[in-house]
């Protein structure tokens, strides 16, 4: 099948069987990010227009901060003050409430935030001239009107307007840059550099969590500034292999703590901020993303077997170099699609027990998992195609098994050109163009072990 909408996903597809790597990496990133609240500056308030079931940014929050919605429901019922902040029930809470650029607002929603602004809250918005709807007309822009003028009665200089009311504030014309001036909040991931990197940001008693990733297409080195307690140790929580280790390279600053990161591209990493001592945390390294050296590059001869013998060759295929099977001048190779299992032998003079050992898988086309000596080393999906393979590595002679998967694409090219009764595969969508070239497919590049002391 290739549906026309979404990922078709089901046990026919070529991967189906290496996806559990995959899927172990989604439920541990689901599960960091259910734990703790999510951490925002600023809450906007979508206004009470209908239909309406989110809102804008304006004005826009600048970089380095994050942002909520919030309707008139939680504020009438649910929106408390603390220390400051606009807080709800479950924790979360908010330094700054953003009104939409409207002229409307129910007379009770501004009742509460002006008891919310007496308490110590901070708005940012237009003043309201009236009601949204005709309940109790024409008291309710009455009332409205009132209010409005208590709240907005600050003095105005360059179209800005600031007005202490109670223990809070009521601004208007301001960019956020300015307000988060006025109350010194400073970025909660401050970057400092135009770089693809998202994030966002989870608090809970004791531990900061940061998810970051990198958009793009290059390796980025960045050193942000992360908003936390200078009591808290940077951990990073590697969610594709489960791994925590130390990050011993970390500078507190006014402004929070200063990590240098390095990002490979598409790759994501948890940052964790804790005062917590967990004896399953690896001590880590002198700089925090060191690189492994390479001691052994497996320029060997591989066997490949192609497990559908039904498109592929019958027989195991010698390898005397790691090619590309699109590349190749057999075209049960060369548009293959399914897995095929590589094998070879290799020596290794020495094995260190207090170094850490990796095979590293090049360029892969586009999922493979790793047996040595008989025993699982895992699986890889993305770049960078490495496995620790530490305890599993022997001196001697070692038993190398490779299994790699490709994608369903090359074979319905190949389908392509033949007669419906000569196909092999079945789409109910096909998008495949005349002379379309196959998909990279299979190992790449040389396989290569390496170490990291």
């Amino acid at each position: 099948m290739n549906a026309w909408f979404s990922t078709e996903f089901n046990r026919h597809n070529t991967w189906f069987g290496q996806a559990n790597y995959y899927f172990d990496y989604l439920r541990r990133c689901q599960h960091m990010l259910q734990q703790g609240k999510y951490t925002a500056d600023v809450c906007y308030f979508i206004g009470e227009n209908a239909p309406i079931m989110t809102g804008g940014r304006t004005p826009e929050i600048p970089d380095g901060f994050s942002y909520d919605y919030i309707n008139a429901e939680v504020i009438l019922n649910r929106l408390t003050i603390k220390d400051g902040k606009f807080m709800l029930p479950d924790g979360m809470t908010y330094s700054v409430m953003v009104l939409p650029p409207l002229e409307t607002i129910r007379p009770e929603v501004l009742s509460k935030l002006e008891q919310l602004v007496q308490q110590g809250g901070v708005i940012l918005g237009p003043k309201p001239e009236k009601s949204p709807g005709l309940q109790n007309y024409p008291e309710c822009d009455v009332q409205v009107k009132e209010l409005a003028a208590k709240l907005w009665n600050g003095e105005v200089q360059d179209g800005k307007m600031i007005n202490r009311y109670g223990n809070g504030l009521v601004l208007n014309g301001q960019d956020l840059t300015e307000v988060f001036q006025i109350l010194k909040l400073k970025k909660d991931f401050d970057l400092g550099e135009d770089v693809p990197v998202l994030w966002t940001h989870r608090t809970l008693p004791g531990m900061d969590i940061y998810f970051i990733t990198n958009q793009g297409d290059d390796e980025v080195e960045i050193n942000p500034v992360f908003r936390v307690g200078s009591k808290l140790k940077p951990q990073l929580w590697d969610a594709v292999t489960g791994t925590i280790r130390q990050l011993n390279d970390f500078q507190i600053t006014e402004n929070g703590t200063a990590v240098p990161i390095k990002l490979k591209p598409a790759e994501s990493w948890f940052l964790v901020f804790t005062d917590a001592v967990n004896a399953d945390v690896k001590k880590g390294f002198k700089t925090n993303f060191p690189e492994p050296e390479v001691i052994q590059t497996l320029e060997n001869t591989y066997t490949v077997d192609f497990k559908n013998k039904a498109i592929g060759p019958q027989q195991p295929v010698a390898f005397e170099k790691l090619t590309d099977w699109a590349e190749s001048t057999d075209e049960k190779i060369k548009y293959y699609s399914g897995t095929a299992v590589y094998t070879t032998t290799f020596n290794c003079e020495k094995v260190d027990d207090t170094s850490e050992y990796f095979i590293n898988l090049g360029n892969v086309g586009v999922m493979a998992t790793v047996k040595l000596k008989g025993k699982n080393a895992g699986g890889v999906w993305m770049a960078p195609y490495r496995l620790n393979i530490s305890g599993l590595l022997q001196t001697g002679e070692n038993q190398l098994e490779i299994e790699v998967a490709n994608l369903w694409r090359n074979r319905l090219i190949k389908d392509k050109m033949l007669s419906d009764s000569e196909k092999y595969s079945f789409t109910v969508v096909e998008d495949i163009a005349p002379g379309e070239e196959p998909l990279p497919a299979g190992l790449l590049s040389p396989v290569s072990i390496e170490i990291l002391k």
